[in-house]
C-alpha cells in the first residue's frame, strides 16, 4: 500500500471521524472505501480484451451519451425474434440454423446488457441519481 499525505478541511476530516466511530472502523478505512466507491469501475479482467476496452472508453463519454446507453433496448424485431427462438427451444422445435440465430440474439443481449450496466455504474461514480428498479422502462416485445 503507498502512503500518501493529503490536506482536507476540518469539517470534512470531522465527518471521517464520525463515520468511522459509528462503523467501529479507522479513518483510514473510511477514507479508502469512500475513495473506491466513487470511482469509475474498471471492467472485468476476464471479459475479452475488446469488450474491456469498449467499456474502458465509455469512461470518456459525456453523461449524455451514458445515459442514452443505459436507456436504450433491445430493436423491437429482435427481442420479438429472441422470443421466439427461446420458446421454439424450450418446445423442441428450433432448427439448426434458429439455434444460432439464437445464440448470436442472446450474446447481443448480454452485451446490451452489460454496456447498460457499466453506464449506469459510471453515471453513479459521477454521482448521479440512478432510477429504481420500478422507474425502468420494461421492454416488450
Amino acid at each position: 500500500m503507498t502512503t500518501r499525505t493529503i490536506e482536507v478541511p476540518e469539517e470534512l476530516y470531522t465527518q471521517l471521524e464520525q463515520r468511522a466511530h459509528a462503523a467501529a472502523q479507522s479513518v483510514d478505512a473510511v477514507v479508502i472505501r469512500t475513495l473506491a466507491s466513487s470511482l469509475p469501475p474498471a471492467p472485468e479482467p476476464d471479459l475479452p480484451q475488446a469488450v474491456q476496452d469498449e467499456l474502458a472508453a465509455m469512461e470518456h463519454l459525456s453523461d449524455e451519451a451514458l445515459w442514452a446507453i443505459a436507456r436504450s433496448t433491445m430493436n423491437s424485431d429482435s427481442l420479438a425474434l429472441y422470443d421466439l427462438l427461446r420458446d421454439r427451444k424450450e418446445e423442441g422445435s428450433l432448427t439448426p440454423e434458429g439455434q444460432q440465430w439464437l445464440a448470436r440474439l442472446t450474446q447481443d443481449a448480454d452485451a446490451l446488457a452489460l454496456r447498460k450496466a457499466h453506464a449506469y455504474a459510471l453515471l453513479k461514480s459521477r454521482g448521479h441519481q440512478l432510477p429504481t428498479l420500478a422507474e425502468l422502462p420494461v421492454p416488450t416485445s
